[in-house]
Order: structure tokens, then sequence, then C-alpha cells
């Protein structure tokens, strides 16, 4: 029986029988592990994802150390570029203890910018044969099946299906979203981007003669499925973005110049067409892109990035702060906006509104760099090789990849310029990837390790150290944001069915246990110490006599709270509802007004302030008049129409 390994100790697609290649393989499928996971839990968009998958990042620098330690022929030079986004990282723990007026917010975001930095610095350090870097794209691209297989089961069979989130309790999709295809991200924005940044890499494997054509055929079937499960999302953005995939790929893959126009034209005549056919003859189409071209449909995105220019104006050097968009956009004066805004829909705009000109450089110059040199050096690569064993020519195998990697990442690019990306940490692991076969494939490793076994091994061990450090912090605050999640969502439908009135008390006092062990976890958490606040005074329905200790004990978190933030107007809200609670109602109406002050577009501070003066009858008509003001902002403040309805009546 002939032996697997060869005379000069390799095995087939494995390589070389060393330990440093074994390990090599072991951190590639840990790396594909830790994307394929957050992909279809939701794209990691939840911090119940990161808490469970948090020990793979220790796991996979770990054995970044190892391969470092035992490897003998590749492990002595390392790449500088992950060097360069430092500065970046730096800049955002001084905006966080700095400038940010949400610490607790911004600290959540530089986790997932320090996983980010870890993958990147990993996969371009590791993977060092194109036998790695292929597992590693038919990893990466295999969540693709199960997301379309959720889309279609979404729009043709139950229209609230969700994935998992790796979460020990219930999620359930937005109703705003039913029958739209959100594959397994729970939002049709980010479906549809997974979409199109997998699409090129498809595209191209299709049209360039490298690989067998029974799998070119299978790629051009799978493009096909990508580009109608786009239309499943029933979204209108995507259809503007799948132009420009369609000159990048035209661009990449033909040699002359009628191929590059006239093929282009052809895809985006017979795109139109079909977008056209789809909205004649389904209803659904047609009633969802009438409401995607509406102002309160996709075209809010020019409400929310005017509104974002707006505040990146009144800070441009340094920003707002990390984590702080959510907050300054709903406190500004100067923005009238319907309901509370995330994300400006555009990661440019964030970038630049929480770390001004100096974040965005530091981010984005690298990123740029990056990206000539590919392209220059895609310009210098042959576009076909002949072969002596076969017929024709094929594109060789560095073009090949800069082409997937140049494509995929300018379409990234593209998406994250009109939707959230950096919001859903799948995404931007994708993003990474692509931007590292740019690294990998453009640059070389110039930075050498000493050949001394000492100095390897104490760097393997401080990875190890640092992988260690990096968990103990980032565990406890992802944890604590995950259950305050959790619990403001057990609170809100405790409200909703009236539980907290005549239900079950040991139902609200499960919230308050919740967000005790939320506090414990990471005291300087504001949001939890609002939770927890506010939980305190839904006791009191249920035990009015107790309403001065129940008071003092809300007044204490919410007081904490404003301690920590006192630019947040829901912490002074909230202060003044304790306060009233308790029965100090001119310290309540002081903090009610402060809350006015720093948030006069908000419809819930109105909501507040009118419900404060609603048991105050000589002040009615003040309270009537808040409440209309407040349903003037929000329309679809439930409370708010409830409390409008009960003065209406007095």
């Amino acid at each position: 029986m002939p032996s697997l390994v060869d005379k000069s100790g390799k095995i087939d697609y494995f390589g070389q029988l060393t330990s440093g290649n074994f390990v090599d393989w072991l951190i590639t499928f840990c790396l594909g592990s830790i994307i394929v996971l957050f992909t279809i839990s939701l794209g990691g968009a939840r911090a119940d994802t990161h808490v469970v998958l948090l020990p793979l990042f220790v796991l996979l620098l770990v054995l970044h150390g190892i391969w470092l330690a035992v490897d003998d022929q590749d492990g002595r030079r390392v790449s500088q570029v992950p060097l360069l986004f430092i500065p970046f990282l730096a800049w955002g723990f001084v905006s966080v203890h700095w400038f940010s007026p949400t610490p607790w917010l911004g600290r959540i975001e530089l986790i997932y910018a320090i996983e980010a930095f870890i993958i990147f610095w990993v996969l371009v350090n590791n993977l060092r044969t194109r036998a790695h870097l292929w597992v590693m794209i038919v990893m990466v691209l295999s969540p693709g099946a199960y997301a379309i297989f959720i889309g279609f089961y979404q729009f043709f069979q139950n229209p609230n299906k969700i994935a998992d989130s790796l979460a020990d309790h219930g999620i359930m999709l937005s109703s705003n979203y039913w029958g739209q295809a959100t594959g397994s991200f729970a939002d049709p924005n980010s479906f549809a981007t997974f979409l199109l940044v997998l699409l090129p890499s498809l595209l191209i494997a299709t049209a360039v003669p490298r690989l067998p054509m029974v799998f070119r055929v299978f790629c051009a079937y799978v493009s096909l499925m990508l580009i109608f499960t786009l239309a499943l999302t029933q979204l209108f953005w995507p259809i503007f973005v799948l132009i420009p995939v369609i000159l990048l790929v035209s661009f990449v893959c033909f040699q002359k110049l009628r191929h590059r126009i006239l093929l282009p034209l052809a895809g985006i005549g017979s795109l139109l067409v079909v977008v056209a056919l789809m909205t004649w003859l389904h209803p659904k189409f047609s009633s969802s892109f009438e409401r995607a071209l509406s102002p309160s449909g996709e075209g809010v995105r020019f409400e929310l990035w005017e509104g974002a220019l707006g505040l990146f104006s009144s800070s441009p050097v340094v920003g707002v702060g990390a984590g702080a968009f959510s907050l300054t956009f709903a406190q500004s004066p100067d923005i009238h906006f319907g309901f509370e805004a995330q994300t400006p829909h555009s990661d440019f705009l964030l970038l630049l509104t929480q770390y001004g000109v100096i974040g965005f450089l530091l981010c984005m110059l690298p990123v740029l760099w990056v990206v000539w040199m590919s392209l220059k050096r895609w310009r210098a690569e042959p576009s076909r090789v002949k072969l002596k064993d076969r017929k024709g020519a094929i594109m060789p195998p560095q073009r090949f990849f800069l082409s997937l990697g140049l494509s995929s990442f300018v379409v990234f690019l593209i998406c994250a310029s009109c939707s959230f990306v950096f919001a859903v940490p799948a995404l931007m692991f994708y993003g990474i990837f692509f931007f590292s076969i740019l690294v990998k494939s453009s640059l070389s490793r110039t930075l050498k390790i000493p050949r001394f076994n000492a100095i390897r091994w104490v760097y393997a061990f401080g990875g190890g150290i640092l992988g260690f450090v990096f968990f103990a912090n980032a565990w406890p605050r992802l944890e604590a944001h995950a259950i305050e999640l959790q619990m403001r969502q057990r609170m809100d439908h405790l409200i909703d069915q009236q539980v907290h009135i005549s239900g079950n008390e040991s139902l609200l006092k499960r919230v308050i246990y919740g967000f005790e062990d939320a506090r414990l976890m990471d005291p300087t958490n504001v949001d939890v110490l609002l939770g927890l606040s506010a939980a305190q005074c839904q006791r009191y329905f249920q035990n009015p006599a107790e309403h001065d200790r129940i008071g003092n004990v809300a007044v204490g978190m919410a007081k904490r709270a404003t301690e920590l933030s006192d630019g947040y107007a829901l912490a002074w809200a909230q202060l003044g509802v304790a306060y009233a609670l308790s029965g100090d109602l001119e310290l309540a109406e002081t903090a009610l007004r402060r809350a006015l002050e720093l948030a006069p577009n908000s419809s819930n501070i109105h909501y507040y302030w009118a419900s404060y003066l609603s048991h105050h009858p000589e002040r009615r008509l003040d309270a009537l008049r808040s409440v209309n003001h407040a349903l003037n902002l929000n329309p679809k403040n439930a409370a708010a129409r409830q409390l409008q309805q009960k003065l209406l009546i007095l």
C-alpha cells in the first residue's frame, strides 16, 4: 500500500508534515469557525453571541503563538500592515475615556474592534499556503447556502422565521421585516450586504478561465441564487450597488475593451428588465419598492446623512465620542427625527461623526494604501498564462486572488457607504477577510522575529497572556450588555401585558435580579443602572405603601447614572421619575427640566414631562401641550397617545 507521505515529507494538499503546518491548519479551521458561527448567529449583532464565542479568540491567539514558536519554515517573519491600525485602536481608547458621553457603549465598540484586529492579524500572518487559503474561502462562502435557505423560507413559508443567536432566550423578528428575506441576520439590509459581498467572488470564479468547468458552472448557479435572493429582501438600494458589481467584475475578468463595455451594458440592461418585470408582475414587490422610495422608507437615509453631517460639523476634529452617535443624534436640538437612530446608515459618516477627522484618517489611510498597492500589483501580473499540458490560457493564481480580494473589498466599501457594516461584526469579518487577501497577495512580511527559540516562546506566551487579559476585560462587559438588553425586553413585555400591576410579582423580581447581576459585572454601564431604577419603580404598582423606600432605591441608581454620564437625558428623566415616586417633587421637576434641556426634540422626554405635569390639576393644559408635542415628534409613541387620551377625558 503506497504511503500518504512522499519522500520529501509532504502529504497531498495538506503540505509539509511538520508541527508548524499542523498548527497552521488548526488556526485555519478556528478562523473559519469564528466567521461561520458569527454569520449564522444574527451576524454577531447581539452581545450574547460574543459572550459564547469569545473563548475562540483566546484560542486563536494561543494557537498563533504556538505556531510562531514551533514553525521553523515560515514563522520567522510577520506582516507590518496590521500594526498600521494600532493608532486607530489607541485613538478609540482615548475617545472612550476622554471624549465619549457614553463610554460604556464605546467600550463595546472597542471590544468589537479588537476582535476584528485579532482576526486580521492572524489572517495576514497565517494561512501561508494556497491550500489554507482555498479552505478558508470555502468556509467563509459556505454560510451563504444556509442564509439563502432561510431567506427563501422567510419569503415563501414563514415570514417571521429567524436564525439562532446562541442566546439562552428566544428572539423575535421585528414585525417591520415580516415577509422580507433577512437570512441569518434578522435584518434585510445586513443580509443584502452579505449577499453583495459574496457575489463578486462567485462571478469572477464563473467568468475567468481558472477553475474546472464543473466548478465554474456551479459558481454561476450560486451567483444566480444570490441575485434572486437579493431581490427577496425587497430593498431598493442593492439594485444600485449591483451596477458597480457588474462593472467591477467585467473590469477584472475580461481583457478586450469591447467585452468590458458591451457585457456590463448587457448585464445592467438585463438587471433593469428583471426588476421592472418583478415590480409589474408581483404586487408584493411593487408595494415594497414604492415603500422603499418613500421618505419613510429607504429615503430616510438622506435625513440620517444630513443629521450625521450636522453632528460632524459640531465636532469635526475629535468627533462626538466612541459609541455616542445614538445619544448625540437623539439629543441634538437641530435634528427632528421620529425614531431612535442607532447608526446613520453609512459607516463612513459614523466614523467621521464619532471619531472625527483624526479617527477617520487613522482608519482609512492604511486601507487606501493597501488597496492602491494591490491595484498596482494586480496590473503588474499577467492577465493570462498558457499551460504546457493543456490547451488555452488561464488566469495566474496571484492575479486571481487579487481579483477576488479587490472586487469583493471594493463592494464591501460601497455597502459600508450606504448601510451599516461595523454594527454587524460578521460583515466586518468578511470585509477583513477579503482585505487580508490583498495584503497577503501584494505586500511581503517585513518584520523579522529573532531566530532564538527563547524569544519566539516569549512571543507565544505573550500572545496567550494578551488573549486571556482581553477575555477577562471583555467578557463581563459583554455579559452585562447582553443581560441588560434581555432584561429591558422582558420589562417592556411585562409593562405591555400589565403584569407589573396585577400579575405575578416573581416575574418582575427576576428582571430586577437580572439587572443586579449585570450591575455586578459592569458597575459603569449606565443603561444597566437606568434599567434597574426603572424596574424598581414598577414595584410601586404592587406595593404602593412602600413608595418611599422603592423611590429611594430607584433614586440611588438613577443618581449614580447621572454621575457617570451627566449629559444623558434619559438618565435625568429617570431620576425625575424616581424623585417623583419618592415624593420629592421639587427635585423631580429640576431633573426633568434638565432632561428637556439636554434633549429638546425627544418624544420620550416630552412624554415624561407631560406625565409629571398631569399629576398637577392646575397644570393639565401644560401637560396636554407637552404630550401633543411628543406625538408630533413621534406619532408612534403609544404611551404618549394613551396619556393624551387620558388628559382629553379629564
